[in-house]
């Protein structure tokens, strides 16, 4: 079942504060050669699996294909040779948050952890000993005692004693207490040697046998009065009652991979597409791109190319013979005529170089504008749950470095350059000496072979930089969308504090990468310099004289350091494009959302069905069981306490949550989520307002000939008064995220939007007027009922009042609908619904007739106190 893992983890960066657990899997995974998309495991962790849980981490990893177990442990445990690693290991950072990090290796008193928040990096034992989380769980004693019998805890105090010095007869004297005591003597006897060993770390203690003798008198003691002899601290296993309350490290340990994972049958749906999705190869995808445009530019330009590397080949051989042109060419007509030829080879060498040049530009900005459109396409077509697992500044950070690809076929027609020249140049020093053409082929490849070599670490150190990158982006976006919250709570240096810790990590990141480039750079210059000396004094060293050949074999010899040195720096620069490539070719590559078959296209209100619909998010249940039915053209509200599972209902019709179990239909056929949105009416506070004009944002859903719908509709949203607010009314900018609007005007121009929407089947109402007082809300509702009277239409709201003048009112509680009948028969019974008007009442009248509160209202911008 073991199978050999990597040195070194591989190192995965989470994206977000909450991926520390896909991005540990993922690490244990690839480093036990088990292949698996980071992406699709983040998407796995916000829909149907718990990656906040180390529960489901164990189970997930079983699933996947490693054999993993959940353990708890003393934490001084953690670091001996008997517990078995790689393991997840839950530590706390300093701002005392949780965290899942891998303890991949120990080696000498040092440990390599992969930390999903930094990277992976070595720490000292007692550093990364400090920092794991000690955990606390009540077990029966029994079962403790049970373990401290055990031939693994008899291991693991046995190299606990052996690391301060006790033989072996006395270690076998005090595990034999520890077989034989009750199960309090023999945590007594496990707190004694954790203080002993303190005590001999700190040297207030000699090693060996006056250590032993120590930990068996503490453990008497203490066997009668714990906390007296020994500090609690100390002690792991401590006494509640019948039962002992144990304390450790929590670790999910991993023996190796199971001889078979489980089928992808018996997987949820997203880590069997996680196991089944290849590995992104964006060199791939970036040949299939240039193959798309034709393969006589690419060709030609190679062949220019080699071309260009043959004439410089040439032109050293020309500038060598100037040195016997007054030998070998007497006339100064003569000379005047090779002169000129010279000139014109250069102009053409000159010529072929620009021609290659502009056209690997060309060839970069096609490339460029191919992705672009390929991302634009891509991007309607992805999931909700696609941009829910990744933060916003990440997709728009990815969009933005589109632009540096532009530089990569220039990057690969100067690496095919520099391999032509280095091939040649070996060559020509083997035809010129035969005796030193061996050792010219073996500078040449091993000028080569550095580069190529230290690629892997650039490109791991490179996408770690951009990973930093990444996360300093996300912070400054939301730093940005809560400015003034931040000032309004006085937040700004917890915020500086945070976010000096991100720009540590990048500047660590960043020093790295740079330290690793110059290194690179130095090895391979002076290797690079030694080699060619070598070969140079090699060959001078046969004694034949020195010719004009032996010139061209110094000059050429001396070359190949410099183009080794050329080739590094190309070296260096591919790892920021590859990685910019694989961030592209992340979504290009991703599931779209799933269409069985054509898009179906019905008119008319469309007829809803839930049949025992379950919705899963993170591993938690949202909705539970749900069926019902919804008749064309009927009116529904939808109430509940707040996250009862009401706006899952609505998002479970757009497609932004899929069902874990259950089926919904829409006029008897499977629900189609792209055909339904495309004729549904939605308002919800989140819905975008743009930063273009009042008439812009009433007109971006709806058809090109709905302009004459414009008026209706603003008298029915109520929006004369605010176009006649606004500086230049229709056409006035609304601002970022309709920043000029008061939260209650933004509401009347989302429903004014929807009202635009042509012949909806289907109208989605998510606490359509938050923001308005009740007597806008009230009139508003009616003036949409009456607008959409004959659509289907459904209606979140926590406003009970507004729902008595519904058709139907169903009730969710804790993902449940409990309720569902006319509003007027469930509030004359007793009811939950009865119970929410009741609450809802008793808030109202609280608020009108509490001597507690005073009752203010604006009025024109003035603020008036109402007297009661």
């Amino acid at each position: 079942m073991s199978s050999p893992r990597r040195w070194l983890a591989p190192e995965v960066v989470q994206t977000s504060s909450m991926d520390c657990g896909p991005a540990a899997l993922k690490c244990l995974l690839e480093g036990h050669g088990i292949p698996v998309s980071y992406g699709r495991l983040r998407e796995a962790c916000q829909t149907s699996v718990d990656g906040t849980s180390i529960d489901t981490i164990e189970a997930v990893a079983n699933h996947l294909g490693l054999a993993a177990e959940q353990v708890l442990v003393p934490a001084d445990h953690v670091m001996l040779a008997s517990t078995t690693l790689p393991a997840i290991v839950v530590v706390r950072h300093a701002d005392e948050a949780t965290h899942f990090v891998v303890l991949w290796r120990r080696v000498r008193g040092w440990v390599q952890v992969m930390d999903p928040a930094i990277g992976r990096r070595w720490l000292r034992e007692a550093t990364f000993r400090a920092a794991i989380y000690r955990h606390g769980t009540r077990v029966p004693a029994a079962a403790w005692h049970g373990w401290a019998r055990s031939a693994e805890a008899a291991t693991a105090w046995r190299e606990r004693l052996a690391a301060i010095g006790v033989a072996v007869g006395p270690a076998d004297r005090l595990l034999a207490t520890v077989t034989a005591a009750d199960w309090q003597h023999a945590a007594a006897i496990d707190a004694a040697i954790r203080l002993v060993t303190a005590l001999v770390d700190a040297c207030a203690l000699p090693p060996g046998s006056d250590a032993a003798r120590l930990i068996a008198a503490l453990a008497d003691r203490a066997a009668a009065d714990p906390f007296t002899a020994i500090p609690e601290a100390y002690w792991s296993a401590v006494p509640a009652g019948d039962d002992a309350v144990v304390r450790g490290a929590v670790l999910v340990t991993i023996a190796g991979r199971h001889t078979a994972a489980a089928p992808a049958a018996d997987l949820p749906p997203e880590l069997a597409a996680a196991l089944a999705e290849p590995p992104a190869t964006p060199l791939r995808t970036l040949v299939a791109m240039l193959r798309a445009d034709g393969l006589v530019a690419p060709v030609a330009l190679m062949f220019a190319t080699a071309l260009a590397a043959g004439a410089l080949m040439l032109e050293a051989l020309l500038f060598r013979g100037l040195i016997d042109v007054a030998q070998r060419l007497p006339r100064g007509l003569d000379r005047l005529t090779a002169g000129i030829a010279l000139l014109v080879f250069i102009a053409v060498l000159l010529t072929i170089e620009l021609a290659t040049g502009s056209a690997a530009l060309r060839m970069g900005r096609a490339l460029e504008v191919r992705l672009r459109i390929a991302l634009l396409a891509k991007l309607p077509r992805l999931a909700d749950r696609y941009f829910q697992s990744r933060p916003i500044s990440d997709m728009a950070d990815r969009s933005h470095n589109i632009h540096g690809i532009r530089s990569v076929p220039g990057i690969g027609l100067r690496f095919v350059e520099t391999v032509f020249e280095l091939a040649l140049t070996a060559l020509a020093i083997a035809l010129i000496a035969p005796d030193s053409g061996l050792a010219a082929i073996g500078v040449a490849l091993l000028t080569i072979a550095m580069p190529l070599a230290i690629q892997p670490a650039l490109n791991e150190r490179d996408l770690r930089v951009r990973n930093h990158a990444g996360a300093l982006h996300g912070f400054y976006l939301d730093a940005i969308l809560g400015l003034a919250p931040i000032r309004a709570h006085g937040a700004q240096r917890a915020v500086a504090r945070q976010h000096e810790g991100l720009l540590v990590e990048w500047a660590h990141a960043m020093r790295r990468l740079a330290r690793t480039a110059v290194t690179a750079d130095g090895a391979q210059a002076l290797i690079g310099t030694m080699a060619a000396a070598a070969l140079v004094v090699s060959h001078l060293s046969r004694g034949r004289g020195v010719g004009g050949a032996d010139l061209l074999l110094v000059f050429w010899a001396l070359k190949l350091p410099g183009l080794g040195s050329r080739l590094a720096g190309l070296a260096q620069s591919y790892p920021g494009q590859r990685n910019v490539l694989l961030r592209l070719v992340e979504p290009l590559d991703a599931r779209e959302e799933p269409i069985a078959g054509p898009v179906p296209t019905g008119e008319g209100p469309a007829a809803i069905a839930f049949d025992a619909v379950d919705v899963v998010a993170g591993g938690h249940p949202i909705l539970t069981g749900l069926s019902v039915r919804i008749a064309p053209g009927e009116h529904v509200a939808i109430v509940g306490t707040s996250g009862a599972g009401k706006s899952t209902v609505l998002g479970v019709l757009l497609g932004w949550h899929l069902p874990a179990a259950g089926t919904v239909t829409v006029d008897g056929a499977p629900l189609c989520a792209v055909a339904l949105r495309a004729t549904t009416a939605w308002v919800d506070p989140a819905i975008q307002l743009w930063n273009r004009s009042l008439l812009d944002n009433l007109l971006y859903a709806a058809t090109d000939d709905a302009i004459g719908q414009v008026g209706p509709v603003m008298a029915a949203a109520r929006l004369r008064g605010i176009a006649r607010a606004l500086p230049e009314g229709l056409q006035t900018m609304l601002g970022e995220g309709g920043g000029l609007l008061s939260g209650g005007e933004g509401q009347r121009v989302r429903l004014g939007r929807a009202l635009m929407v042509a012949d909806p089947r289907l109208v989605l109402l998510d606490e359509p007027f938050r923001g308005l007082d009740r007597g806008q809300r009230e009139t508003l509702l009616a003036e949409a009922r009456v607008w959409w009277a004959e659509t289907t239409l459904l209606c979140v709201t926590h406003d009970l009042a507004e729902t008595q003048a519904f058709d139907r009112v169903l009730v969710i509680e804790d993902g449940r609908l409990i309720e569902d009948g006319a509003p007027a028969v469930l509030a004359a019974a007793p009811s939950r619904y009865r119970d929410l008007l009741d609450a809802e009442t008793a808030v109202q009248d609280a608020l009108r007739k509490g001597t507690a509160w005073r009752q203010l209202t604006m009025v024109d911008g003035l603020v008036v106190e109402r007297a009661r």
